[in-house]
């Protein structure tokens, strides 16, 4: 395959992909908006705690209207989209097409992809978090939310909760290796029989997409408390170290130093975090809203791998129906 051929191919992927991200996200983002707001309300009083996906969809239908149940979708479906156009471009390129890649070789190549795409996305991902997980009545411009954690945490606080984005960079790739693995075994085997194949790949997609996430769920609980601690003044780590007078500073040893302030980087990171919720509120806390992301995800994904092998292949036909008239036109171009 030539460098023409794969860098098309790759960006026939990105797009297809793309397309059906934004499809899916808007179709699923309530449940989305319900679950990230059950992760995030170990901050409220107990009274005012939900219990599940569906008391808080009826608890915001019923105080702020339909509308409501969609705010933040247009950032949202921003992020989504070039999220998803950056990750199968990168992963679809960086593929090697003469060989089977071996499972921890397909694992990095998604976490690359993964963690090269989100390096984009996180600041927009956090304005969305912030949004999802603030009243409706409260709600203010994606401009504004921007610059107050640019003003409250300084310019990399835009990027607070991408070591959690590190992690969950796994996510991807333990979806696609096992779904590229059950394809490979199932999907062949029906083709001879009368059944749809595409309905087949929708489930399989979707069952990967659930097993990945029940994996990586843990960590998701993490960034989104990462991504809300973005807002609260002193996040960054001055206030820690204000604490020491001067005096004391002098006696503490250089070794001692440097060791206390990795424990206060360690701490600001996806682990620590995990490390405290474990601590302070238990295992199941790191669970919360579980049900309704498998939900999500089962769906969502599922949706957007079945939307994006349609559309693929329609922009593949057309790559090859022009493609003999583009060879054409640069013949009579050397001439």
């Amino acid at each position: 395959m030539t460098s023409a051929s794969a860098a098309w191919e790759a960006l026939g992927h990105a797009a297809s992909g793309s397309l059906g991200t934004a499809t899916s996200t808007a179709a699923l983002y309530p449940l989305d908006l319900a679950v990230t707001r059950l992760k995030a309300q170990s901050r409220l009083p107990p009274k005012e705690r939900h219990e599940g996906i569906v008391d808080i969809l009826r608890d915001i239908f019923a105080h702020d209207g339909f509308s409501a149940l969609y705010s933040g979708l247009g950032p949202d479906i921003a992020k989504s989209v070039i999220d998803s156009f950056l990750f199968f471009g990168f992963y679809n390129y960086l593929r090697p097409r003469h060989r089977k890649p071996r499972a921890l070789e397909e694992l990095g190549l998604g976490a690359l992809a993964g963690a090269c795409a989100r390096a984009v996305t996180t600041p927009v991902s956090n304005v969305v978090t912030l949004k999802q997980t603030s009243a409706t009545g409260q709600q203010e411009s994606f401009r504004h939310i921007l610059s107050g954690i640019v003003k409250r945490s300084g310019f990399l606080g835009l990027w607070s909760g991408y070591s959690a984005t590190l992690v969950l960079t796994l996510n991807p790739s333990i979806t696609f290796l096992v779904n590229r693995r059950l394809a490979k075994r199932i999907i062949p085997a029906l083709e001879e029989e009368d059944i749809p194949v595409a309905w087949v790949a929708f489930l399989l997609a979707a069952s990967s997409k659930a097993a990945a996430t029940a994996l990586t769920y843990p960590f998701q609980a993490g960034k989104t408390r990462l991504q809300m601690a973005a807002t609260e003044a002193g996040h960054d780590g001055t206030e820690t170290a204000n604490n020491s007078t001067p005096s004391v500073e002098k006696n503490v040893s250089g070794a001692r130093k440097a060791w206390r302030r990795l424990m206060e980087i360690l701490d600001k990171s996806i682990f620590g975090v995990i490390l405290r919720i474990l601590r302070e509120e238990g295992v199941q806390s790191l669970y919360t809203g579980l049900q309704g992301e498998l939900l999500k995800s089962f769906f969502s994904h599922g949706f957007t791998m079945f939307t994006k092998g349609l559309i693929h292949r329609l922009i593949m036909k057309l790559w090859i129906a022009a493609s003999p008239r583009l060879h054409q036109a640069r013949l009579r171009g050397t001439k």
